[in-house]
């Protein structure tokens, strides 16, 4: 299990780090198209994740990520679901996921 894969189970809430501040973490899992594009926006810089759903336990899981970030495009690179993980140090946090189809 990896740093991204743990924080799959606090998604939905908050969590507490190392460094002793609280995350909150953002969850959603969509069914998408390879070329469609992930379209993340949130009020706040912050980390997002797109990871395979099939994989989601492996080691070698198929991610793709951005780092202290108010927005990003990722584009999906094969069919299958996916899991968006949205996480910030922002205990207020809006955000809106979206895509474009290809």
């Amino acid at each position: 299990m990896n740093d991204i894969t743990h924080g799959i189970e606090l998604a939905g809430r908050c969590g507490q780090t190392t460094t002793g501040y609280k995350m909150a973490m953002v969850k959603a899992s969509l069914m998408l198209f390879g070329g469609d594009t992930l379209v993340v926006r949130c009020s706040e810089r912050c980390h997002i994740h797109l990871m395979s759903a099939r994989a989601a336990g492996d080691s070698r899981a198929d991610i793709l990520s951005v780092q202290d970030r108010d927005s990003a495009y990722l584009t999906v690179p094969y069919n299958g679901t996916w899991n968006v993980l949205i996480d910030s140090h922002s205990q207020s946090l809006e955000h809106s996921i979206s895509y474009v189809p290809a």
